[in-house]
């Protein structure tokens, strides 16, 4: 006879404790904030998101590019890199290394950087704001604020030319050349 007070008391704990949890999970659907749902929206575009990266880029059976970054996005057919370092191998000379604050690939396997640019070949360093890179010329265009840096010399202008098939440079719009004649410079009397 007692059992039958204590099942209607279990019967009654369980029904009160699942109406409970029922009760807890949809009231929590409705308190997501306007910020939250921002965020969701910024999320839903990427495509993938990845830590950690490396790729090659090839063409006839050379190596072209190859990328490392710490994070990349893909939105919209362009994969984001930040921050990434590039290195371009020309047809002729030594490795190019690029270091850059974002870099954007697109689908053509062209690649936009901008911010805090730092180009380092043998002895010279160049330093931008930003570079294009052109996979069917194998070139790359630098724009704005470029200071080419080597022993003894600055050079400063506004545009910039790497033809990465020959290897040969051109910088031009407002150059400055200044040149510190102490600094590995030899002088020949």
């Amino acid at each position: 006879m007692w059992r039958s007070p204590v099942r209607i008391i279990l019967i009654v704990v369980i029904v009160m404790v699942a109406g409970g949890i029922v009760l807890i999970l949809s009231s929590y659907r409705y308190m997501v904030n306007t910020v939250n749902l921002v965020d969701t929206t910024i999320e839903q575009q990427i495509d993938i998101g990845l830590k950690t990266v490396h790729h090659v880029a090839v063409k006839n059976g050379k190596k072209l590019w190859d990328i490392h970054s710490e994070t990349i996005q893909r939105v919209n057919g362009q994969s984001h890199f930040s921050p990434l370092t590039v290195t371009f191998f020309p047809h002729t000379g030594d490795a190019i290394t690029l270091t850059g604050a974002h870099g954007i690939a697109n689908d053509n396997k062209n690649i936009e950087i901008k911010g805090d640019i730092i180009i380092t070949q043998g002895p010279w360093q160049l330093i931008c704001d930003s570079l294009e890179y052109s996979y069917s010329q194998h070139d790359i265009i630098g724009k704005n604020h470029i200071a080419v840096t080597g022993s003894g010399m600055t050079l400063t202008a506004n545009a910039m030319h790497y033809d990465l098939s020959n290897g040969q440079m051109t910088i031009m719009d407002d150059v400055t050349l200044t040149v510190n004649p102490g600094i590995g410079i030899k002088k020949n009397l």
